[in-house]
């Protein structure tokens, strides 16, 4: 989508330019509830499986405490750090039109796109509260892994010279 393809004259001046806290927050809950969708399906795939194999009844499946809370950890890992890398976006950036970019506004790392999902995870999300106090619009997440989440509608990001 080129800049002239976007409608809002507003939009069009904020493509490329660093998100605000509320365009943050309300992405980082979106992908958020996203991971716990994707943890949910999971274990209704797994339930299903178990039904199918077995003469037993579907059933729920029920993990404790702490295997709850390794599962849905790594689910997150793996959907936001995976979607990092590539696209730049997961499901809630989509939806708000946002994307993590490199410090020089390209791909994101695999490497910076890990780590900024660990943090993301182990924080709960809470780290996009430093966008507040940040002149910059930064989060705790952009500081430690130097990457930036700007405004960009656009499906795919623009052709660097790091990318071609």
């Amino acid at each position: 989508m080129s800049r002239e393809q976007i409608r809002s004259e507003r939009s069009r001046a904020a493509q490329g330019k660093r998100a605000g806290f509320a365009s943050q927050a309300v992405a980082m809950a979106l992908d958020l509830l996203s991971v716990i969708a994707v943890y949910f399906g999971l274990l209704l795939l797994y339930g299903g499986l178990q039904f199918v194999v077995t003469d037993s009844p579907f059933s729920m499946p029920q993990p404790g405490r702490w295997a709850n809370a390794v599962l849905v950890l790594g689910v997150g890992w793996f959907v936001l750090a995976g979607a990092w890398s590539s696209s730049g976006r997961a499901f809630g950036m989509a939806f708000v039109g946002l994307r993590v970019v490199n410090a020089d506004g390209g791909s994101v790392r695999r490497g910076q796109s890990r780590v900024r999902a660990v943090l993301v995870i182990f924080t709960l999300g809470l780290g996009v509260v430093t966008v507040l106090f940040s002149r910059r619009n930064k989060s705790l997440y952009d500081m430690l892994c130097k990457t930036a989440v700007v405004y960009d509608w656009r499906p795919a990001l623009p052709e660097t010279r790091q990318n071609q």
